[in-house]
């Protein structure tokens, strides 16, 4: 039998958020939560109050924290591809509050695969030189076209209508795509591929598609990815900061994640 996680002590909790700051993100299977026991779990790790989420459709009222990450109206995404993505997606650092992610298996798809990439090892890896062009470039993100989605998504999945309800960025409203983290001050590339809709160099406009490809070229290689196929049990906790995500399309339509949003408050952050 796996060992179980929800019965972590103070100091094996401690160890957890160490390791997912320091990693990206932390993988543990056959494990076996209720809903109840992945909140209280994941509040012994931060705050799980999330401020985009709790009065959806797809968020249980016996336990809002969570968000149900299955196909259809009643769940958060849909079937088809996502790209690389943070959640918060189109929100500028400055406004994301989602650090944490955590997501459970309850049931499970075989064929749809996960993907995370570490995009702070891959700027740390850059020479002085490349890290400090990095550093001279902004950007502007909004939804374009699809967004993460890799296709239009049916009409009747309108999962996401009231979830992103900013406004868009508009005129000189940018960002750095180097980025320091606030628990452990390292930088890292913040990069939101399907989003990038602007861009500066040294604060002049510059050709936002150059920047777009040099950003993939640096960041999407296979030296700084983990692929995943999510099994019923499985448990995995994620820095939305130093990682990004992608899944393939859902095959199973029956697929369930449970998910949380965190912070490190009750850990690192104390």
């Amino acid at each position: 039998m796996a060992r179980q996680i929800k019965d972590f002590t103070d100091e094996e909790m401690l160890d957890e958020a160490t390791r997912i700051l320091t990693n990206g993100f932390t993988l543990h299977h056959k494990q076996n939560m209720t809903r109840q026991e992945l909140v209280d779990y994941c509040r012994r790790i931060g705050n799980t109050d999330d401020d985009k989420l709790g009065y959806m459709p797809f968020n249980p009222k016996d336990t809002p924290d969570i968000t149900l990450v299955t196909p259809g109206p009643n769940g958060l995404f849909g079937h088809s591809d996502l790209h690389w993505h943070s959640n918060g997606t189109v929100y500028h650092i400055g406004e994301f509050k989602e650090i944490l992610i955590a997501l459970y298996c309850e049931d499970e798809c075989v064929d749809t695969v996960f993907s995370l990439l570490n995009n702070r090892d891959a700027f740390l890896d850059l020479s002085k030189e490349d890290q400090d062009y990095w550093r001279t470039i902004e950007v502007q993100l909004n939804n374009i076209h699809h967004g993460i989605y890799g296709e239009v998504q049916p009409k009747d999945d309108n999962s996401l209508d009231e979830y992103v309800q900013m406004e868009p960025h508009k005129g000189d409203d940018r960002m750095p795509v180097v980025n320091t983290h606030p628990v452990d001050g390292q930088e890292f590339l913040y990069w939101q591929p399907p989003l990038i809709e602007k861009a500066w160099k040294d604060g002049k406009p510059t050709d936002v598609e150059e920047i777009k490809e040099k950003l993939k070229a640096t960041l999407d290689r296979s030296i700084y990815q983990h692929h995943i196929v999510f099994k019923k049990g499985d448990m995995l906790i994620m820095d939305q900061l130093y990682t990004l995500h992608r899944r393939s399309p859902v095959i199973n339509k029956n697929r369930l994640l449970w998910r949380v949003a965190i912070d490190y408050t009750n850990t690192l952050d104390k």
